[in-house]
């Protein structure tokens, strides 16, 4: 009797020196790559986007809702290819971290005879300077600032950008600094910040921008800045950053 205490002490140090091992290896030290496939027409998702990393011969295909899921792939820079209906892009790199998911968005123009899609870590949909911050944004600010997709343009056949931009009240003036887009707000006329691809961009005459190549649009109001929903990315005006004159602002996103 006197030695059973001695052997069921002597197992508990076997069993707790054994747990350690036991949860380093459960540790993942693969990464994973989670991402959205869309059509760039609309935004809608797109079933059937295959998404590959060559170098490890591993790919998977996006679902009904345009998710997709690749894990076990390993860590470091790696590129990844877009396919779909037997249509290739080029290979794109990102840096992949050991038990890390890498977030991407894939849109995609479907029509097109070659791809060329926009292929993006997904990020913050305030800060997104991309068509895919474009959709994200319409989800959450819809009903606050007005947003035209590729397919809202094209239904519209609107064949100018100033036609569009005139939509929302928005011209061209001749000012102190040259002409710069303004509009009517509560019988005052105030500048309008204008961008192009995320970037300010100041221009005598709009239609300088084909619309065949303007992607979308979004529109945001004086009356949006004020309660606080404004994003980031639209806080500009035509001489910088954004201030008492503007009461609007434009983003425009080109293919």
């Amino acid at each position: 009797m006197s030695l059973r205490p001695q052997w069921y002490a002597a197992a508990l140090l076997v069993v707790a020196g054994s747990a350690p091992a036991l949860l380093v290896s459960q540790v993942d030290t693969t990464a994973t790559i989670r991402g959205t496939a869309g059509s760039s027409l609309n935004g809608h998702p797109l079933v059937g986007v295959m998404i590959s990393v060559p170098v490890v011969q591993r790919f998977v295909v996006s679902d009904s809702t345009g998710r997709f899921e690749l894990r076990g792939l390993p860590a470091g820079r790696q590129r990844i290819r877009v396919s779909y209906q037997d249509r290739n892009t080029d290979e794109y790199e990102f840096e992949l971290q050991r038990g890390k998911v890498k977030k991407i968005v894939v849109l995609l123009d479907v029509a097109a005879v070659d791809l060329d899609p926009v292929v993006v870590e997904a990020q913050a949909r305030d800060f997104s300077r991309n068509l895919a911050g474009f959709y994200d944004r319409k989800k959450w600010y819809s009903g606050f600032a007005r947003f035209y997709t590729r397919e809202d343009i094209e239904h519209a056949h609107l064949v100018r950008l100033s036609s569009l931009l005139a939509r929302e009240g928005i011209t061209m003036r001749e000012g102190p600094q040259g002409y710069v887009p303004t509009m009517w707000n509560r019988g005052n006329l105030c500048a309008v910040a204008v961008a192009i691809d995320g970037m300010p961009f100041r221009e005598q005459d709009y239609d300088d921008v084909q619309i065949d190549e303007v992607q979308a649009v979004e529109v945001y109001r004086s009356s949006f800045m004020a309660v606080g929903l404004m994003p980031q990315i639209a806080t500009f005006t035509p001489g910088g950053f954004v201030g008492a004159r503007s009461c609007a602002s434009v983003l425009i996103w080109t293919r």
